[in-house]
């Protein structure tokens, strides 16, 4: 009990010492700092990269009346480490790639269908009209540059399933596609559009 006692009074002195002996902070402000940028700014947060070809992206203005119902992807490539194969006791992934390589002969005809394949369900509940049907992408060897592909309807309305796909030498030069965005447009704007995760 002694030697606690003798601890606890040995502690505050030194608490004491400690605080006499502590210096006075200056009270100043530091000098002001130039940014070392040499005039370069900051891109905005919501900037994003035009699509190749354009010089400006095409304004988003949604009809309610023009939907996208659903978007299937698919990567259609038997390379095990770029895509695992499906598992065996699921017939219907087994059945995939040989629905998607129905034809191929040879191997130049099995390359040339190797890739990303989007399949689009979208329909036009409003007045018949011109739409275009555009997949913009990027791919993980191009990087952040932004390729499109693009598929023209005239006169239409009701309900189409359109494919557009990034396969041949597309894919082999600019490999797995990693974002994506669809958008249906009509008379130069996006009337509607669906996006990956990380677009």
């Amino acid at each position: 009990m002694r030697k606690l006692l003798i601890l606890g009074v040995f502690g505050l002195w030194l608490s004491h010492l400690q605080g006499e002996d502590a210096p006075d902070v200056p009270d100043f402000r530091p000098a002001k700092v130039e940014p070392t940028t040499q005039g370069a700014e900051a891109p905005s947060p919501t900037a994003q990269k035009v699509p190749d070809g354009m010089k400006e992206d095409y304004p988003v203005e949604k009809d309610e009346n023009i939907s996208l119902n659903k978007i299937y992807t698919y990567l259609n490539d038997a390379d095990p480490k770029r895509n695992p194969p499906p598992p065996p006791d699921n017939q219907m992934m087994v059945y995939e790639p040989k629905y998607w390589d129905h034809g191929a002969i040879l191997a130049k005809d099995r390359a040339a269908r190797q890739g990303n394949i989007f399949v689009i369900n979208w329909q036009n509940d409003g007045e018949p009209a011109d739409f275009t049907v555009r997949l913009d992408y990027r791919q993980v060897m191009s990087r952040e540059r932004v390729m499109t592909k693009t598929q023209d309807y005239k006169n239409f309305d009701g309900y189409e399933k359109t494919v557009l796909k990034v396969t041949g030498d597309d894919y082999l030069r600019g490999g797995k596609v990693h974002s994506w965005r669809i958008s249906i447009v009509r008379d130069g704007k996006i009337v509607a559009e669906k996006k990956s995760f990380i677009w």
